[in-house]
């Protein structure tokens, strides 16, 4: 029995309608947000999160009167601090599981934001940070690719990723789309319906 609802249909303004295919596994309609890494990579493990991994300015603290501008900076530090830790187990296991002799990449989709210096100590281990994914498309990553999609990143092991062979960048005009292929027991998969205008599209 097929689940509908994991077929997603995308339309891309291109070329000829002759390309439109079936795509086994899924095309996000955005891309990773650091230009320094590169747009094709294959082996890949992927973790699928429903995680902030921004330093927020909390509602809480916007009431108080800081005695003093040093004790301010101490509690944006201590949040930035809180967010970078949990940047950094993304990388501890990045680095347990991806080796230069099984050379395997890492790439987090995540529900959530992503803010730059985050992205930027991802970046920094060759992992590529896609933020504000689709609600559903947080649904459709572990159907796709196998794992979960996690809400914590306390205890995460290699069975909560999934897996493809390939995920690569698209740039169209002024969109990005992220294509992920090559996954072993697809329950999701993308239709894209490619046309030079809206009407052959249609």
């Amino acid at each position: 029995m097929i689940d509908l609802h994991m077929v997603e249909i995308m339309h891309m303004q291109h070329k000829m309608s002759t390309e439109s295919k079936l795509i086994r596994g899924l095309v996000l309609d955005h891309g990773g947000r650091h230009s320094d890494l590169p747009s094709s990579l294959e082996n890949c493990y992927i973790l699928c999160l429903n995680v902030s991994l921004e330093y927020e300015k909390t509602e809480v603290h916007s009431g108080f009167f800081w005695s003093s501008a040093e004790q301010r900076e101490k509690l944006i530090a201590s949040e930035r601090q809180f967010t970078d830790d949990k940047v950094q187990k993304i990388v501890e296991l990045k680095r347990k599981l991806c080796t230069p002799e099984n050379k395997k990449n890492f790439i987090v989709v995540n529900q959530k934001g992503i803010d730059p210096p985050s992205l930027e100590i991802l970046a920094r281990d060759g992992i590529v940070g896609i933020r504000r994914c689709k609600k559903r498309n947080g649904e459709r990553i572990p159907l796709a690719c196998g794992g979960r999609q996690l809400n914590s990143i306390e205890d995460m092991t290699e069975e909560d990723l999934g897996f493809a062979n390939k995920v690569y960048e698209q740039v169209l005009g002024d969109d990005k789309y992220t294509f992920i292929e090559g996954v072993e027991n697809p329950f999701s998969c993308s239709i894209l319906i490619k046309g030079p205008n809206d009407y052959s599209i249609a």
